[in-house]
């Protein structure tokens, strides 16, 4: 059960992710950027050159903030992988030799638009930031601070910025003309621009890393939970055995004396307890309709042993007969309501046992006229209903609660709602 509601949380806490994306919302921006760089290419071609520009790399950009399949994966992991590192050496060795091979060839004319150049001015924008990137996965592993990133990142980037203002002069130098407004924006954007995706990159990984790690974490304090709550219903469980039969018993022995009708009924409630018990006494899960027919027993058996003078009322619908509930809730409560409520008070009392469906929750609840809260000499530790708040959490988290109200009659209420799962 555990084990489902962490996968349905951390499910949850994916498509939380996914609708908060801002990938989506830079799709239209894309689109109108697009078309107003058209425009401007009909007014002057020399706007449309530096617009295919911030397009290009506003389209890269916004690729990153997608992250569908890769948000969970660190960016560092592939650089600690050689065959990853011969695969990114080839890819730039190849664009560098793309961007310097028109140098070489005749015909290289002043004023001629060469976008082949742009090549050599990505690689020197983006090649020291891959070094810095390298360089983080060996010394700080996959997941380092986006501060201790940017501690080498941001001198990579100032690297970069230097020599691509370098091959700027050099070119500029060599070929004078030969240069246009696009070479320049792509040498001194690409390398800001492409340090920007990582960064957010990064950041949406740590976070979904983070998201998942808590989402564990709460798992685990669930998991730990349980298996208190179980520890201690083991105990509880070796306390009442002992302490309720011993003490049926003792009634049985007096009333073979004074009343062997009532003995007898006695004997066969006691019966019918066991029977029910015993097979399921070890075990951490329940139905409502078995806790009620032990409780029908307890009780029948307890109104003998008060002489008769205890009304009893159990009230189950068919249908919620075989939701599961946890074992023992229902009887503590019946004990706490005659221990400290109506077994201190002369005359005629009543305990009613009740559940009722309550829209998505199961309310179970234990009613009596007894003494109400603070009016028994027998106060008790609490032990019990701590018991079971603890034993509730750990099956339904934050969802289960109890509560213990006084009746404005007299008497007092105790309820135990849980979310409603039908088998």
């Amino acid at each position: 059960m555990q084990d489902a509601m962490s996968s349905r949380e951390s499910d949850r806490s994916h498509e939380q992710a996914r609708r908060r994306n801002p990938g989506w919302f830079l799709v239209p921006i894309f689109v109108l950027l697009a078309l107003a760089n058209a425009l401007l290419g009909r007014i002057d071609p020399r706007w449309s050159e530096a617009g295919m520009f911030f397009l290009a790399a506003f389209a890269a950009y916004a690729s990153t903030a997608f992250n569908w399949t890769n948000a969970n994966a660190s960016l560092f992991v592939a650089y600690r992988r050689p065959s990853n590192l011969i695969a990114l050496l080839v890819v730039y060795a190849g664009a560098l030799l793309a961007g310097l091979w028109p140098l070489g060839q005749p015909g290289l004319a002043p004023g001629k638009p060469n976008f082949q150049l742009m090549a050599v001015f990505v690689v020197s924008a983006t090649l020291p930031i891959e070094a810095a990137s390298w360089w983080l996965a060996r010394t700080e592993g996959d997941r380092p601070s986006v501060r201790r990133a940017l501690a080498q990142w941001l001198p990579a980037l100032l690297v970069a910025e230097m020599a691509c203002g370098v091959v700027l002069w050099a070119l500029e130098h060599r070929h004078p003309g030969l240069l246009r407004p696009l070479h320049f924006a792509v040498a001194l954007g690409a390398g800001p621009l492409y340090l920007l995706s990582l960064v957010h990159r990064h950041h949406t990984t740590l976070k979904w890393q983070s998201r998942v790690e808590q989402a564990d974490q709460r798992a685990d304090t669930s998991d730990m939970a349980r298996q208190l709550a179980e520890a201690r219903l083991a105990v509880l469980q070796a306390q009442i055995e002992p302490h309720f039969l011993f003490n049926t018993l003792a009634t049985v022995q007096y009333l073979l004396k004074s009343d062997p009708a009532a003995a007898d009924f006695l004997l066969n409630q006691l019966t019918r307890y066991l029977r029910l018990a015993m097979p399921a006494m070890r075990q951490f899960s329940s139905t409502l309709g078995r806790e009620f027919e032990l409780t029908d027993a307890y009780l029948q058996i307890a109104r003998l042993r008060m002489g008769g003078r205890l009304d009893v009322n159990v009230d189950l619908p068919q249908a919620l007969s075989d939701v599961e509930f946890p074992p023992l809730v229902v009887q503590t409560l019946v004990e706490n309501a005659i221990k400290h409520g109506v077994e201190p008070k002369t005359g005629p009392v009543r305990i009613r046992v009740f559940a009722r469906q309550v829209g998505s929750e199961l309310h179970v609840g234990v009613q009596d006229n007894g003494v109400g809260l603070g009016g028994a000499a027998t106060q008790g530790s609490g032990t019990g209903l701590q018991n079971i708040r603890e034993r509730l959490q750990g099956i339904h988290g934050q969802r289960a609660r109890l509560s213990v109200s006084p009746m404005t009659d007299g008497g007092v209420l105790a309820s135990v709602a849980v979310p409603l799962e039908k088998p």
